[in-house]
């Protein structure tokens, strides 16, 4: 299956006790996580059968670039691609607007680590068959 771009739209709904004027930075991270695991299960390596195959997700470094702020009711558009694979490392991409707006960009390097351990492994070559056949 190659699903080089994956989008998710939603409203920003935010708790009435975080919200202040405009949304949380932190919240962006969230949503480009939350972005990132529908789109790894989409390609059929999400969370549940890395853990069944005693492996997990999990983030080495964020980049990201805050541009504009977004506010309650907003209706959202995050977009997410992979542009690089390694044999250790998956570099993936996103980008969150609202309309044509660009509202933030970011960068995020996952790797695969043990579940028990949380030792780093290479990545299995199915991993990288999968992703890199999403490679935009």
């Amino acid at each position: 299956m190659n699903t080089p771009t994956f989008e998710y739209r939603f409203t920003v709904k935010e708790k009435p006790e975080h919200y202040i004027r405009h949304v949380n930075n932190l919240r962006y991270l969230e949503w480009f996580i939350e972005t990132a695991i529908a789109h790894a299960d989409l390609l059929g390596w999400g969370m549940s059968v890395c853990k069944e195959m005693g492996l997990a997700w999990v983030a080495k470094s964020h980049e990201i670039e805050y541009l504009s702020p977004a506010y309650q009711d907003d209706l959202l558009l995050i977009r997410t691609w992979i542009e690089k694979v390694t044999p250790t490392r998956i570099t993936r991409c996103y980008e969150c607007k609202r309309g044509e707006q660009l509202l933030a960009k970011a960068r995020t390097v996952w790797v695969i680590v043990d579940y028990e351990s949380g030792k780093a492994r290479a990545l299995p070559q199915e991993v990288k068959e999968r992703f890199i056949q999403a490679i935009v």
